[in-house]
């Protein structure tokens, strides 16, 4: 009994509504990775600012569980990730393949949530989309502004957990949205900061 109870417990205080503003405040991960010269580094937050915009605006037509808005926003962000010129870049062979990987990735569900019609099947392609973002930003040590992780514990069916990333602390959750069939716009600031990103520059 008394295990039941801890498990119990354990699962209210990962509920949206569980968690106090200590809980949900940010840990900065401060990372340092010397594969990259300053020059490279600046290249690649060049080239991935316009990107990382896009997805942001991705992230607020879903907000607002904007269909068209999502498709013009997915589209630009899939125009501006297979622009991206990777080799031309000058990184290391190892982290220019493993950036591709994930730019491809990011392509790929791009084009595949623009195909949904169903606005929940838009949400798991974007919750994709950000599982591929979120290490591409870490590989190039993105500095030209903090990312921030947020995580929605039932994003999906009540009980499964997406991130997104956001470029402010706030929760304005994307899966449940203003709109959401069952909870309206009650779930909109559910969530948890996650491992935010903020390198040193």
């Amino acid at each position: 009994m008394k295990s039941f109870w801890f498990l119990l417990m354990a699962f209210a205080l990962y509920s949206c509504g569980g968690q106090n503003e200590t809980e949900k405040e940010t840990v900065a991960v401060e990372m340092q990775r010397p594969v990259i010269a300053l020059a490279d580094q600046t290249a690649a937050e060049k080239s991935l600012t316009p990107v990382i915009n896009a997805y942001y605006s991705l992230k607020d037509a879903l907000i607002e569980a904007d269909s068209a808005a999502a498709d013009k926003s997915a589209a630009q962000l899939l125009a501006l990730s297979d622009s991206l010129k990777i080799a031309a870049l000058g990184l290391d062979t190892t982290l220019a393949q493993t950036i591709e990987t994930y730019r491809g990735n990011i392509a790929a569900e791009t084009k595949g949530l623009i195909g949904e019609t169903d606005l929940t099947q838009k949400r798991r392609a974007f919750s994709m989309i950000s599982q591929n973002l979120l290490p591409l930003l870490k590989e190039v040590n993105y500095k030209a502004e903090p990312v921030y992780q947020q995580i929605c514990p039932m994003a999906f069916n009540d009980d499964e957990t997406a991130y997104w990333l956001s470029n402010s602390n706030e929760i304005n959750n994307p899966y449940l949205g203003k709109k959401h069939p069952k909870y309206g716009a009650g779930m909109l600031h559910c969530g948890e900061l996650g491992d935010s990103l903020i390198f040193k520059k």
